[in-house]
């Protein structure tokens, strides 16, 4: 199963590449992907089992979103957890809706 080549977040498309973990210092125990934002790339480790690069691919698609619907406005300092939880939250509630309706192909190959 290849992993999709690119995704679709709100207006931006994130190009998705998969780097070898010994070419890639950014890439070690723990960390199986990265998103570079300013460049639209989502990297995910070429030597991964499958289903550690779906949970990885899926981990950084939010990632992303964040990066892109996160408006400026953020609890203050010491707000409640409850406020940061619904924070975040609306951050993901519309954009990974977008998401999901935007990549059909995306969740055929998470779910498979």
């Amino acid at each position: 199963m290849q992993t999709p080549k690119s995704v679709k977040i709100g207006a931006q498309l994130f190009e998705i590449v998969e780097h070898e973990r010994k070419k890639d210092a950014t890439l070690h125990d723990g960390n199986y992907g990265y998103t570079i934002d300013e460049h639209n790339i989502i990297v995910i480790d070429a030597n991964i089992h499958m289903t550690k690069k779906q949970v990885t691919l899926l981990h950084e698609i939010m990632h992303a979103a964040r990066m892109v619907f996160e408006g400026p406005v953020k609890p203050a300092d010491g707000a409640s957890a409850d406020d940061w939880e619904h924070h975040f939250i609306g951050v993901w509630e519309t954009s990974l809706l977008m998401v999901l309706r935007d990549n059909p192909e995306i969740v055929k190959w998470l779910t498979k």
